[in-house]
């Protein structure tokens, strides 16, 4: 097993990995070591690495089996397991909280983004622990939410998605609005306001209320905000977090992200 460090970054959510080059295969009692600490602190930083699309795929598969992304267009040529962040392909930085793919019937366990192309300044991604969202809400809206259930679908705001993306990806899938976290067994507030409207309510009541209760839950007590370096290999639990991009950095500078997804459980109270 690798000489492992692992330094939290925030009280409540991050930690920074080292010793450990994710270029090289990993042993079993390293990935078992790298998935408890994702479970622990729902958000893991790898600086300093140097991957191949292989090298990065196979490293991915320590947190779970890749899985395909939704919009083919940006897929990496020669890599449909490799979706590629950039702005100058069409893409509009995902700037609202959200967590990633609620539109499968076995959503990502975990988003894995990797620096390849970083600005000068700006294009951070922040982090929020909606564990830690859950444990702060009162204890009769955690229950209200508990009794909640989400019905998802593929968003319907880009206009670019490819047609065979919509006939496979669209579901409805129906997760719920809280779920139980299979490796560290505590509670988190789960959904995808863009993607999801409430079972029972009227659409925009849902979206009223999943507003409402990020715009409350959400605070800087529960963030950690990643200033990407180039090389930076960035690990995000999407089974208790949301995640939202910075679109504040100048279009004339490259941000050049490869993100690949894994595949998690079904969610479950």
């Amino acid at each position: 097993m690798a000489d492992i460090t692992v330094t939290p970054l925030t009280a409540s959510i991050g930690a920074e990995v080292s010793g450990i080059d994710l270029a090289r295969p990993l042993d079993a009692a390293s990935r078992s070591a790298l998935a408890e600490a994702l479970a622990e602190h729902l958000a893991l930083v790898f600086h300093d690495q140097a991957l191949t699309p292989d090298q990065y795929l196979a490293a991915a598969e320590a947190f779970g089996p890749p899985m395909v992304q939704h919009y083919s267009q940006h897929h990496m040529p020669g890599y449909p397991l490799i979706g590629l962040v950039w702005h100058r392909n069409g893409q509009r930085p995902a700037e609202r909280w959200h967590t990633d793919h609620t539109n499968r019937e076995r959503p990502p366990a975990a988003t894995i983004l990797y620096g390849v192309e970083i600005p000068s300044k700006g294009g951070e991604t922040s982090i929020a622990s909606m564990r830690a969202a859950y444990d702060a809400l009162p204890e009769d809206e955690r229950r209200r939410l508990e009794g909640l259930r989400t019905v998802n679908t593929l968003d319907s705001d880009h206009h670019d998605t490819r047609a065979e993306d919509r006939d496979q990806f669209s579901g409805p899938f129906i997760h719920p609005m809280v779920r139980t976290h299979p490796v560290h067994g505590s509670k988190a507030v789960y959904f995808h306001a863009g993607k999801a409207t409430i079972e029972g309510m009227e659409p925009e009541a849902g979206k009223a209320l999943m507003g409402d209760l990020l715009e409350r839950a959400i605070g800087p007590e529960i963030v950690y905000t990643h200033n990407w370096r180039k090389g930076d290999v960035l690990v995000i639990d999407d089974r208790a977090t949301m995640h939202r991009a910075h679109g504040d950095y100048d279009r004339r500078e490259s941000r050049v992200l490869w993100r690949i997804i894994v595949e998690g459980d079904r969610p479950r109270l």
